[in-house]
């Protein structure tokens, strides 16, 4: 049947508009500036700062990343990240207010507590932040430390996204990102000491070695810390694409049973506890959260 073939087969995430192809060369900085000049310049924007570094590689990983253990390529592109601000803020419209900002990875926090703050008020020179816009970062908690957590705090930050994708050590084992849940509960709880109120975490069904039964396990270890958020990703396996997975072994990847599993046993029940379902990908809200989104929602509806 043509529903079982669609099934099988293992698909990249549609999570990217425009789509990654259609930035190429075709698209100069005249185009660029044409879309910065058109942005309305009573309506919030939404800012990404991708900092694409990591202290070594998950195998699983299809972001544009890095490897350095050393200092200065992060701080070499921090100061291109100011150029790229400032470009943007002389072509989109004066003062661009701005609701959110998100710095994503790689492993934002690998900037370190100074630079973080030079950039947070870096970007408030070039854009009118609003006092209640939501600042996240994301976390690996196996490099998190007390004075990023203080950096945090003081340059405002107020949602954090834990990379945890299994707490299983043989699957962490496979994907090469080994991390205990004690290191993971303790970068929520400098996180909390330190305001950040808002807390989610990333888990990943259809990993190397993963069973329904550690699939399980791992949710509801994630359950028992409390995260605001919970967002469940299946794996895409596509090593021709992206060449560090050719480092996991395709054999033991579960198959499309097993996937499915893995959403419908124990573990999603004990989120739907606790939990409600905030998107048609498998992302979770504790109620009081989700209530809030709705009445968002409800408010920005046409």
């Amino acid at each position: 049947m043509q529903t079982t073939k669609h099934r099988e087969a293992r698909l990249p995430w549609y999570t990217i508009y425009p789509t990654v192809s259609e930035f190429s060369g075709a698209v100069g900085a005249e185009a660029y500036e044409e879309w910065l000049r058109n942005l309305p310049a009573d309506d919030p924007a939404s800012l990404y700062l991708h900092v694409p570094f990591c202290r070594s590689k998950c195998w699983f990983c299809g972001f544009p990343t890095a490897i350095t253990r050393h200092d200065p390529p992060i701080l070499n592109y921090l100061a291109a990240l100011r150029d790229e601000i400032r470009l943007v803020s002389e072509h989109a419209p004066q003062a661009l207010p701005v609701s959110d900002v998100h710095f994503g990875g790689g492993t934002p926090t690998l900037m370190g507590p100074v630079e973080f703050l030079a950039l947070m008020e870096f970007l408030r020179r070039h854009f009118a932040l609003a006092k209640t816009a939501t600042i996240a970062v994301e976390i690996d908690p196996r490099t998190f430390t007390a004075e990023m957590a203080e950096a945090l705090e003081a340059g405002g930050v107020n949602r954090a996204s834990l990379g945890v994708q299994s707490f299983d050590p043989i699957v962490q084992k496979a994907i090469n990102r080994v991390q205990s849940e004690a290191q993971t509960a303790a970068a929520v709880e400098m996180l909390r000491r330190h305001g950040v109120r808002s807390i989610n975490f990333d888990l990943i069904f259809g990993l190397p070695h993963q069973t329904v039964q550690s699939c399980v396990e791992t949710t509801r270890a994630a359950v028992a810390m409390r995260p605001n958020r919970l967002a469940a990703f299946g794996y895409s396996h596509i090593p021709s694409f992206i060449k560090n997975q050719r480092l996991i072994e395709e054999a033991s990847l579960p198959g499309s049973a097993a996937r499915l599993a893995m959403l419908t046993k124990d573990g999603i029940v004990d989120i739907e506890k606790g939990f409600v379902r905030v998107s048609r990908q498998h992302r979770f809200a504790i109620r009081a959260v989700a209530a809030a989104f709705d009445d968002f929602l409800d408010r920005v509806a046409p």
